[in-house]
């Protein structure tokens, strides 16, 4: 009789063990299931977003050195928010494309564009304002040797955008030897465009200028 109500005991014990076990399973599992989900998630968009970042990148470089090789090819683009441009790599250089650019990396697609504003400067030749068009505004100068670009990524239901501005640093020689008329802005080399001129007499000997009798 003893050995009996023992082992009936022992079994109970270990039956309310199990279920408190399971129990304690029960509750456990769907909170570490939806920390394991939302680390997932979080490991996901950080790699989302460093995917983004390095193609902002890219256009950023790409930008600089397509201003480096030809300053015109950005300066005479479009200068609005709303004309968007993407780089493309042509025959070993970068160029400039008009619209805008689907990169999958990882499986995920990106939009990438950027935009062209110019940039005006105030007495003391600082940037204080972006203009989308010349000229600029309330005796502001319009500096012609730089240009700010506004790029921005997206996907999903996400989107970033940084500025960044491209230089003019270096300049080529060119000889002129022909005035023909006057022109406005950066001109390709060589040009037979001139600035403007008043009493001045350029078609009497090509390739000179001089002053005009009155």
């Amino acid at each position: 009789m003893f050995n009996y109500f023992r082992k009936t005991n022992l079994g109970g014990a270990l039956l309310l063990e199990l279920l408190v076990v399971i129990g304690v399973f029960a509750v456990l599992v769907p909170i570490v299931a939806q920390i394991i989900m939302v680390s997932l998630n979080v490991n996901k968009v950080a790699i989302e977003n460093a995917a983004a970042l390095n193609l902002m990148d890219e256009v950023i470089s790409a930008t600089e050195s397509i201003a480096f090789s030809s300053w015109n090819d950005i300066y005479n683009l479009t200068k609005n928010t709303s004309t968007h441009y993407y780089p493309l790599m042509s025959l070993g250089a970068w160029t400039v494309t008009s619209g805008e650019e689907t990169v999958n990396v990882g499986g995920q697609d990106y939009n990438r564009y950027f935009t062209v504003s110019n940039v005006c400067r105030d007495a003391s030749n600082n940037i204080i304002n972006d203009s989308n068009v010349p000229p600029c505004v309330g005796g502001l100068g319009d500096d012609p040797s730089v240009q700010r670009i506004i790029i921005t990524v997206s996907w999903n239901d996400r989107s970033i955008s940084k500025n960044t501005y491209v230089m003019r640093w270096h300049n080529q020689a060119c000889y002129q030897t022909d005035w023909t008329g006057t022109g406005a802005g950066p001109l390709a080399c060589p040009s037979t465009l001139y600035d403007s001129a008043t009493s001045m007499d350029v078609s009497s000997s090509q390739g000179s200028i001089k002053l005009q009798a009155n």
